[in-house]
């Protein structure tokens, strides 16, 4: 089960990103009802992880 909070009209949860030999991060983020399967994370964790940076426009 996912429990999350509702802040003004946003439902939002904590997110945990397991990077490897890394500590755990914990980010929150805004529920998107019209999920697509794509999760977007700030470009300090992107570039954290060493993860290819990808851009839909």
């Amino acid at each position: 089960m996912i429990h999350g909070t509702v802040v003004g009209l946003q439902a939002r949860i904590g997110v945990i990103i397991c990077r490897l030999g890394r500590a755990e991060v914990e980010i929150e983020c805004v529920v998107d009802t019209g999920f697509e399967g794509f999760l977007t994370l700030p470009p300090i964790v992107v570039t954290d992880m060493d993860l290819p940076l990808r851009c839909a426009y």
